[in-house]
């Protein structure tokens, strides 16, 4: 019987292999199941940074920094392929400032777990219109 790659709470190790969740095979999981939705992974981790916090310091004693482990993590796995969409901004003539302070309320609204009005089980257009630009911004020469 093949175990899945689950956190063990509240000691948050891997039932199927025993290491610091989320292990590698959990992180590759993540990254599929969230391809081209790098915002909603982000709210996602965060929020499990959250409770995985709670629960350790419970147990410990001390407040552990877990960051690294399950946040940081998300900002250096690069897609292999980069998503495009209909939605996917043009060559615009845009504020890049606005740009990015709009996805960064984005994902501060989903940050630790927290939901704007239009989330659906199915995604967040709010969500996709950031991984959109963060896509875009990835690939144009004056995003970096």
């Amino acid at each position: 019987m093949i175990r899945a790659h689950d956190p063990m709470r509240p000691l948050w190790r891997c039932r199927a292999c025993g290491a610091d969740w989320p292990c590698q095979p959990a992180r590759l999981a993540l990254l599929a199941e969230y391809r081209g939705r790098r915002s909603a992974l982000l709210a996602h981790q965060d929020k499990l940074l959250a409770e995985a916090s709670d629960q350790l310091s419970r147990l410990n004693g001390t407040r552990p920094d877990l960051r690294e482990r399950f946040v940081n993590w998300c900002w250096r796995a690069e897609p292999e392929h980069p998503t495009t969409s209909a939605s996917e901004p043009g060559d615009l003539d845009l504020d890049l400032d606005l740009v990015f302070r709009g996805i960064e309320m984005i994902i501060r609204s989903h940050w630790g777990g927290r939901t704007c009005p239009r989330c659906v089980n199915k995604g967040c257009p709010h969500l996709d219109w950031a991984d959109d630009w963060l896509a875009h911004l990835r690939r144009s020469p004056q995003g970096g």
